[in-house]
């Protein structure tokens, strides 16, 4: 057998997939080991091998598994799992020594909410947040592979956002809403008995405020971080731990920095962004080199990473609008780069769909920013043509792979997605544009994207349908009954229908989420129902599909109860497909197909009966 460091300069061999390997890579600590996740017959399921071996193991299934990783001890494999899609998930452990037992149940905690915060520990246990005292507050528990009683790290703080560790799975930091929701910075390093408060400059209200992404503790008591602080987009800071100061600040884009990979030295590798084309700047110029070494298509997306504890191993899963991937292998220390694991898409160049950003004027004169899917082979003129609304409010559309824009594209629609004001991504500014505007502004400028569509010569003005879920789902039936000649057709997937039920209704651990409801939906109730699909379905004029998760805990299926029995009494056409074993997302493969059937169906008989071509006019007359 040839040694450890001679084999280190042997290429690992290419991944097979066993079907569609479409998420979960990762490099254990030791950088000798692989893990990921792929498609087996209608489910997800893990699979593993040596990094340089081609024996693959395959673990047994588990209900909608997600967030796979290797633990610190290099053996045992943590997972979640979400058994009924009602948002109560488990922390699972294998052993790899032992792969065909059954996972070990590491939070049998009925009826409780687990988030995972790290699995680097070297015992190989986890950190994980539950809500065990106290359905609204989260303390920290540290968790072992074997099942042993939940240890208590850190007791809950009201208003804690998030948690930071070391790569040794210690806790350092963590990001707190005070009671006005003003967001601080909390610090606490191994030398220190308690907490270290600095000023964010944000508030909870704003989702993006919140984000920060930081380095290891330095010995000189810093650390890198990725977060706004005082610029109005998230950008590369180093701060000083004892007194919140920065440094440095590394220039940020137009658009916040989404994306951070730190070195071993604590300083940043690489960071995404993505103001239109996915943007990724590689500091280091020797990584610079070797990622130059492998020819990747033009604007791909860098959605994944992975890495050993030293840095100098790399899995770099990049992917393309068009659904082909490719996962990059980096041993630095070899200085070699290769694709480990390459998966075409599913069509040849010619009939794939592309995608291209658009830049779209609201009536007030905000530039909103988005994506245009186009049909091939097909001129970008006079197309049936589908608005498709991103939920949260507080996410946004990205380029890249998105499957429903990918099938309808495929049918022949031109598939527009746009990031309203509100939508994250785009600065402090942008999402305080979006303030109050839930079925206000927000919903205007959705308008005005159609109309910028049909202007630009893109869109048939009597073939447009609007689609969405989650506030997607809301802000579809919204569009059919504030401009119900704009559209022959809307399809909800999850979406609120009655604003003060909703809000009502809000599971108790999402309740610390509830100061970011309020920067977008009015405070007063009364406005709250004006603007909310049930008080208004006489206005509906066209046809309407509405899928709905019986286990969603956000989206209640009581919401789509009260639609279909409005919508009965007021004779307005509904068709209702409820999954028994859904959330408030579609994740079981085996109800895509069901999803996607149904909404096509629904849509090529909707299209049957155009809009006048004239409709659309009094809508866009900015």
């Amino acid at each position: 057998m040839s040694p450890g460091w001679l084999l280190a300069a042997v290429p690992p061999p290419i991944v097979e997939a066993q079907t569609f390997a479409i998420e979960g890579f990762d490099l254990s600590p030791d950088g000798t080991r692989l893990l990921w996740m792929s498609y087996h017959g209608d489910e997800k399921q893990l699979f593993f091998r040596d990094l340089y071996g081609d024996r693959v193991v395959t673990l047994p299934e588990v209900p909608r598994p997600s967030l796979p990783h290797w633990a610190g001890d290099n053996r045992h494999i943590m997972l979640m799992s979400d058994p009924t899609g009602g948002e109560r998930e488990h922390l699972l452990s294998f052993d790899s020594a032992n792969p065909a037992a059954p996972p070990v149940d590491l939070t049998p905690f009925p009826g409780k909410k687990v988030l995972l915060i790290d699995v680097n520990n070297p015992d190989g246990s986890a950190l994980v947040a539950v809500n065990l005292e106290s359905e609204q507050e989260f303390s920290l528990y540290k968790v072992g592979p074997s099942g042993r009683k939940a240890e208590l790290v850190e007791p809950a703080s009201p208003g804690t956002l998030t948690w930071m560790t070391d790569f040794k799975g210690r806790l350092f930091g963590r990001v707190r809403a005070k009671e006005n929701g003003h967001l601080w910075l909390e610090i606490k390093l191994p030398q220190q008995s308690q907490w270290q408060s600095f000023d964010l400059h944000g508030e909870a209200t704003r989702p993006g405020d919140g984000f920060v992404i930081s380095s290891e503790p330095g010995p000189d008591g810093t650390a890198w971080m990725l977060m706004r602080n005082q610029s109005d987009v998230a950008a590369i800071q180093h701060i000083d731990l004892q007194s919140g100061k920065v440094l440095e600040s590394w220039p940020g884009e137009s658009s916040d920095t989404q994306m951070v990979l730190f070195d071993a030295d604590r300083k940043p590798l690489l960071v995404q962004s993505m103001p239109d084309y996915p943007l990724l700047r590689v500091y280091d110029p020797e990584l610079r080199r070797l990622l130059g070494t492998v020819p990747l298509p033009l604007h791909s997306f860098l959605k994944e990473t992975s890495f050993d504890l030293s840095m100098s191993k790399l899995l770099l899963l990049f992917i393309t609008d068009g659904g082909e991937s490719n996962l990059l292998y980096v041993d630095r220390k070899q200085g070699v780069a290769q694709v480990l694991f390459h998966q075409a898409s599913a069509l040849v160049l010619a009939l794939q769909p592309r995608t291209v950003p658009v830049t779209v004027p609201a009536r007030d004169g905000l530039t909103l920013h988005g994506y245009l899917t186009l049909p091939p082979g097909l001129e970008p003129k006079g197309l049936p043509t589908i608005l498709d609304v991103h939920g949260g409010p507080w996410i946004r559309d990205e380029w890249g792979f998105d499957f429903n824009a990918l099938s309808l594209a495929l049918q022949g629609y031109a598939v527009l997605r746009v990031n309203y004001r509100g939508s994250s991504g785009y600065g402090r500014a942008f999402e305080d544009a979006g303030r109050h505007e839930w079925g206000g502004k927000m919903q205007d400028d959705l308008t005005d994207s159609v109309c910028w569509a049909i202007r630009q010569g893109v869109a048939d003005p009597a073939r447009i349908a609007v689609i969405g879920g989650s506030y997607g789902g809301y802000a579809t039936l919204e569009a059919l009954e504030r401009t119900p000649k704009l559209y022959v057709a809307g399809v909800d997937q999850d979406g609120p229908v009655d604003l003060p039920s909703m809000l009502a209704e809000m599971p108790a651990f999402s309740q610390k989420f509830r100061t970011t409801f309020d920067i977008y939906i009015a405070p007063d109730r009364a406005t709250q129902w004006e603007r909310s699909p049930l008080a208004h379905v006489e206005k509906i004029e066209r046809p309407v599909l509405a899928f709905q998760g019986d286990n969603d805990p956000r989206v209640r299926a009581s919401q789509t109860d009260s639609f279909e029995q409005a919508m009965k009494a007021a004779g307005k056409s509904l068709q209702v497909s409820r999954f028994a074993d859904e959330g408030h997302n579609l994740t079981h493969a085996k109800n895509i197909p069901a999803y996607l059937s149904t909404m096509s169906g629904f849509l090529k008989e909707s299209f049957k009966t155009p809009n006048s071509p004239d409709d659309y006019k009094p809508y866009c007359q900015q």
